[in-house]
């Protein structure tokens, strides 16, 4: 049979001569080429050494005629012999002496053997032999190559002989003999051709590889093995010519290890001092001047001792020059403006924060902000400074006593409440056992608070049941919304400022809680509609009083086609909102309204719906725990609506849970956050947002934030922890895991300290907790801690085995003053008490008596 070598194996062949040659094929499998001899010269073959494979004949007339094959194929089980030449197999060379001609080496057929060449190797079939294993089979053949060669000689001696016998006009019979043999060989030859093209049309087998990026299919990407038969050449494969594909996918990271023991300190190195001294005027220096030593402090002293000095330098003040003539007087300037005065202001200290102290303000009459300049006063805007002195301790008691005696005034669904901070009103819900749980108010000190209105007087209002009080500061006055039921339209949203005539309905059902955005706040109706209101009016989120009417036109037909819209996420910053959406097609992503009317999208799950967890947002970057696919992992958004998974945490089974605890907080520059991998209790994770690397803070650390959550500071973040050696007490991390340690065992050994409730105050934490002092067991009371140590600031009912159950009722309402909260005192029952908190944070200064 025959068999083509395909132009990807072609070995080109060059050679010198002067004569027809010819191809032929050998039984042992060894390609090679043979020169015919012209008529009337005779041919000798001189053999190659054994360890070279060119083929060298010499002809009588001199010329050197060497022909080199690059590759050999190896058929075993075969003769060594020559095959006689035959007419297809023929080359006509122009006879020009010492020209090179390439020949291609699929221009040639083979007999009996299917014959493939590869560079670097041999190909018999489907086995690749190396050139070490050709050359090993070569020392026997090479043998038999000497042998015939011998005969080959002789049959060539012979056969000379005889054709000198013979007459010439012999040869012309027999070269026409064999031009119509020829003729008749080229023809059938020809017809093999033809039929061997349609052999070759089949295609060849073919095996590609694809790329596959990060999505549903390969967490971490891949790549897509295809293979069939190339039917129409085109060196690649087509859809309907793929016959066999498999996928193989990127392996997942796997977790970070722990962190290693901290090394052994080194020992610290000397340091460098210079050390100047001055020089009086004298015999070194008639003007003064100083000596510079330098040195290394060797004893660590902070003193540059005289052993110590390496280098000594004096350096001479200059002599004064003689004083120059005066000048002529130069032309008077132009008046300047009048200097503003420097003013200081004494007041009072406010009598809700200290009974006896002073407040100094110190400033510059210039009109500074919104101030009236060389008015004599100094304004608000114009104060550089102040000193603040109480003389004595500033103010912490109980403010309310609604119900007379140990009653209490709340209950679990009334216990809510708000500050106005420009009139110092505390506005709240309680009930007096009369009037239900209605809405009151009070002046923040221990005056008697009043009913402000009773919204539902045929039954309870219950202000601030579900969404609680959130104030906003508008430009013209600071108000409090909430919502309450008045019995007769169902639970609404309400505004107050502090007055009665000031209290009223915005008329509007609402489900999830405010978030502030564009001096206003945005909420979420139960029609699952966006909402904004400054507490005057309340309009539909697309109809925002500082949007054109185009620009609210493209937010509305933007809008139209979603729903749900902020049923599980509403957070806004800077100017961003982003919220959660279902489209038509009920896919439930992330979306962003910039305060531009810009509507962004993203679609983190693009074959099915997203559900997100928890979220936190830096600047116009969003980062939210959500799932992917079955499991939750932490995902960025960025503000182009790129978006990317940042972590790929592998749990031994089912969901690692991430942030359903704790949540996710911004620590620096670390996402913290609560994640199982293993076990039944979460561990404590961050990611960094830079490097994307997530660690594992603490293995000995478990169940973060399960009562308080998590609280952000200037210092880091504090959450409630276990640990099998301490019980529950308080944790604190800065996002490292050198950074992550026990804050504090406020009840030593492994009892667990009475943690309730938590909240953060510049670079401190405030905190309602029982625990140690050092010298007495308190009840649940106020605490403060810096990161470090835990400090007693207030319990409302002291003494042993005493329990103010602060926390039980309301949590901690924060103000730029004050801290507000609900508590026990052993005889009114649970009331708002109060602590004044400027020493750790305001310039206040206690000067406590003798």
């Amino acid at each position: 049979m025959f068999k083509e070598i395909r132009p990807s194996n072609v070995h080109l062949i060059h050679f010198f001569m002067v004569a027809s040659c010819r191809i032929e094929c050998r039984w042992n499998g060894y390609f090679s080429i043979a020169c015919c001899r012209e008529v009337g010269k005779k041919l000798t073959k001189t053999m190659p050494p054994s360890n070279h494979r060119d083929t060298r004949y010499m002809s009588m007339d001199g010329f050197d005629k060497t022909i080199r094959l690059s590759g050999l194929s190896k058929v075993k089980n075969q003769a060594s012999r020559f095959l006689p030449c035959r007419p297809f197999q023929t080359f006509e060379l122009a006879k020009q002496p010492f020209r090179e001609v390439h020949i291609n080496a699929s221009m040639c057929r083979f007999i009996n053997s299917p014959l493939h060449l590869k560079q670097n190797g041999m190909m018999n079939g489907d086995k690749i032999e190396s050139h070490e294993s050709v050359a090993n089979m070569m020392a026997p053949v090479q043998e038999r190559e000497r042998n015939d060669s011998i005969e080959y000689q002789e049959d060539q001696d012979e056969r000379e002989q005889q054709d000198d016998d013979q007459p010439k006009r012999s040869w012309a019979i027999i070269q026409a003999l064999l031009l119509i043999i020829a003729l008749g060989l080229a023809g059938y030859n020809h017809y093999l051709l033809a039929d061997w093209e349609l052999d070759t049309q089949s295609g060849e087998m073919v095996l590609e590889s694809l790329d596959i990026g990060r999505g549903d299919e390969c967490y971490e990407g891949g790549v897509k093995f295809q293979a069939g038969r190339d039917a129409n050449a085109n060196l690649l494969l087509d859809d309907d010519e793929i016959t066999a594909s498999t996928v193989l996918c990127h392996g997942s990271q796997g977790a970070s290890g722990s962190s290693g023991l901290a090394g052994l300190d080194g020992v610290s190195p000397s340091q460098p001092l210079l050390q100047s001294t001055q020089l009086l005027p004298g015999d070194a220096c008639p003007s003064g001047g100083a000596t510079i030593a330098t040195g290394m402090d060797d004893d660590k002293n902070g003193v540059l001792d005289e052993q110590e000095v390496v280098s000594q330098q004096t350096l001479c003040n200059g002599v004064n020059g003689a004083h120059g003539s005066n000048g002529g007087d130069g032309l008077a300037g132009i008046d300047g403006n009048p200097g503003a005065s420097a003013l200081i202001e004494r007041y009072d200290a406010p009598s809700y924060l200290c009974n006896h102290g002073v407040v100094l303000y110190f400033g510059i009459d210039d009109g500074q902000g919104q101030g009236e300049p060389f008015d004599g006063l100094l304004d608000d805007d114009e104060v550089r400074t102040s000193l603040k002195f109480c003389f004595s301790p500033m103010n912490s008691e109980r403010i309310t006593d609604i119900v007379q005696g140990i009653t209490n005034s709340f209950t679990t669904t009334c216990d809510q409440g708000g500050f106005l901070t420009e009139s110092h009103r505390l506005i709240f819900a309680a009930t007096d056992g009369i009037n239900g749980c209605e809405l009151y108010i009070s002046n923040g000190t221990s005056e008697p608070a009043q009913l402000l209105l009773n919204i539902n007087p045929s039954g309870e209002s219950k202000p601030g049941k579900e969404l609680g009080f959130t104030v906003i500061e508008g430009s013209e006055q600071e108000v409090l919304i909430f919502d309450a039921d008045d019995g007769t339209n169902g639970r609404q949203l309400w505004v107050t400022n502090g007055t009665e005539l000031g209290t009223f309905s915005l008329g509007e059902s609402l489900l999830v809680a405010p978030v502030h955005w564009m001096s206003g706040v945005v909420l979420r109706s139960v029609q699952g509609e966006l909402l904004w209101t400054n507490g005057t009016e309340l309009v539909p989120l697309d109809q925002h009083p500082m949007w054109n009417a185009s620009t609210s036109s493209g937010i509305a037909t933007s809008l139209s086609g979603l729903s749900s819209l902020g049923s599980e996420m509403l957070h806004a910053e800077e100017g961003m909102l982003w919220f959660n959406a279902e489209d038509s097609s009920t896919d439930n992503e992330a979306y962003c309204l910039s305060a531009d009317g810009i509507l962004t999208h993203w679609d983190l799950n693009p074959t099915s719906g997203t559900t997100f967890v928890d979220w936190v947002s830096h600047g116009n970057d969003f980062y939210s725990v959500a799932n992917r696919g079955t499991v939750n992992q932490l995902a960025y958004l960025g503000p182009n609506g790129s978006s990317q998974w940042l972590t790929n945490l592998a749990p031994v089974s089912g969901d690692t849970h991430m942030g359903e605890v704790l949540g996710v907080h911004m620590v620096n520059d670390a996402l913290v956050y609560d994640a199982r991998i293993s076990g039944s209790d979460s561990t404590l994770w961050s990611t960094n947002i830079t490097s994307t690397i997530t660690t594992q803070l603490s293995n000995q650390i478990f169940a973060p934030g399960s009562t308080l959550g998590g609280v952000v500071s200037n210092n880091g973040l504090m959450f409630d922890c276990f640990t099998a050696a301490h019980g529950t007490e308080l944790c604190i991390t800065d996002g490292s895991a050198n950074g992550t340690s026990l804050l504090n065992d406020a009840a030593p050994g492994v009892t667990s300290s009475n943690l309730v409730a938590a909240v953060s105050l510049g670079d401190h934490w405030l905190l309602l907790a029982s625990g140690y002092d050092g010298t007495t067991t308190h009840g649940v009371s106020l605490w403060s801690t810096d990161g470090i140590e835990l400090s007693l600031r207030y319990n409302p009912w002291p003494g042993i085995s005493n329990s103010s159950q602060a926390g039980s009722y309301g949590g901690l309402l924060v103000t730029s003053t004050q801290v507000f909260f609900i508590a026990h005192d052993g005889s009114t029952g649970h009331e708002w008490h109060r602590w004044s908190h400027g020493e750790l944070s305001d310039d206040w200064v206690v000067l406590k008596g003798q």
